[in-house]
């Protein structure tokens, strides 16, 4: 059996949460124009219509599964169930909101749709359930309901939720009427974060982008909601609001530009074997001591390393145009190694001693600072210059380029 302390611990109560968010996350993405969505205002979650009328919804997450591995059922007589009926009847006639009188109830009923949110399974021993669903289809009337009502009172052993059911069954008929007619559920709602992404899908994001889409619109939606919270203001947000929030999230899908993820794998190895390192220790760019330095190095290596990788297995780049960038990248190399070496090639081919180390050091290191000036593109795709730096350190490092003129020499040898 699950102990007390098991029911109540953080994870628990932690997933609870995230239910309710991405639950309202998927709302939002199809509000309509004119509508505006809030959390925890109105009740878990509500939706404002165009016409003036209003959802609201609750939300109830389990953890429990059946022996077969499933969520467990909203049963008939169902916690969830019964304290969601509950804190609506509440609701409906709340004096504080001047819903004194049965017409008041009636009115504000009739302008509202109320949906319990669950990932219990349906099922169709629930009679509750089945009873609501009959007395809409017209196969049972109210009395019959009422009927059902008093003998679920009579057997049911929990006082909370006998409560709960003899609260329920002494409204007025009238009332009863209006509220079963606009109470729904929705249950198996699970997977939400696929449910999401299959919405950003309908919105014709491309396949590759989905992801991204996703992670944007969490990320700023959730720090936007903390943010609302922490100065006590309500999370309600319009049509219009998330449209002007959004619509930038999906242009950059539709862009062909390729998305430059700024990820900045920690590197744990030995910086020294590195071969780009050992190049730009040995033209005296950087000395040992100079570890941060280094460390930044092989960032910016990384960084060019992990998009090119990503945008390759996500179909944003080919095999042979990867190929071709890099060759492209090289041919750039090419020509500035080639320009900047020029003089000191001739005395070198003439007679390799009579060039002094310096001498091949200062050019090497003009050509290395040349090459860092060079600003990458692909395509539409305009690098910056922590990128184009990486890229070149990628080259540098298989080696494919080098900036002394004996590069090929010292490092092709030992690959």
């Amino acid at each position: 059996m699950t102990s007390f302390q098991e029911k109540t611990t953080a994870d628990n109560k932690s997933i609870g949460f995230d239910y309710q968010y991405y639950y309202f996350l998927y709302l939002l993405l199809n509000l309509k124009e004119g509508e505006q969505i809030g959390i925890e205002v109105k009740d878990d979650v509500h939706i404002d219509l165009k016409n003036g009328n209003q959802i609201l919804l609750q939300l109830k997450h389990s953890i429990q599964k059946k022996t077969s591995g499933a969520i467990i059922n909203l049963t008939e007589l169902d916690s969830d169930l019964w304290k969601t009926i509950s804190n609506w009847l509440h609701i409906i006639n709340d004096k504080t909101q001047k819903r004194d009188t049965l017409k008041e109830q009636i009115d504000f009923i009739d302008s509202t749709k109320f949906i319990l949110v669950s990932n219990k399974s349906s099922n169709k021993s629930n009679t509750f359930l089945q009873n609501v669903s009959k007395f809409k289809e017209k196969t049972i009337t109210i009395k019959k309901f009422k009927e059902y009502l008093d003998d679920l009172h009579t057997t049911v052993k929990d006082k909370t939720i006998k409560g709960y059911i003899e609260c329920f069954k002494s409204q007025n008929d009238r009332w009863l009427k209006s509220f079963l007619n606009k109470l729904s559920f929705e249950l198996d709602q699970d997977d939400l974060i696929n449910k999401i992404k299959s919405r950003i899908r309908e919105k014709l994001v491309k396949e590759n982008r989905i992801n991204s889409v996703f992670e944007s619109l969490d990320s700023n939606i959730r720090a936007n909601n903390y943010m609302n919270v922490k100065n006590k203001e309500k999370v309600i947000i319009s049509f219009e609001d998330f449209r002007k929030q959004a619509e930038n999230y999906f242009e950059k899908t539709r862009d062909s530009r390729l998305p430059i993820r700024k990820k900045y794998t920690e590197f744990t190895g030995d910086p020294f074997s590195q071969v780009f390192i050992k190049q730009l220790l040995d033209i005296e760019v950087i000395e040992k001591e100079d570890i941060e330095e280094l460390l930044t190095f092989i960032g910016y290596k990384l960084l060019a390393y992990t998009n090119l990788e990503e945008w390759e297995q996500e179909g944003d780049m080919t095999a042979l145009q990867r190929k071709q960038f890099d060759d492209n990248c090289i041919l750039q190399w090419k020509n500035i190694f080639n320009d900047t070496h020029q003089s000191i090639h001739r005395k070198w081919k003439r007679d390799k001693n009579s060039v002094d180390e310096d001498d091949l050091i200062d050019y090497a290191r003009k050509c290395y600072f040349e090459i860092l000036k060079q600003i990458l593109e692909f395509e539409q795709t305009r690098f910056d210059t922590e990128f184009s730096n990486g890229q070149f350190y990628l080259l540098a490092d298989t080696p494919r380029i080098g900036w002394k003129l004996d590069w090929e020499e010292q490092y092709k040898s030992n690959e």
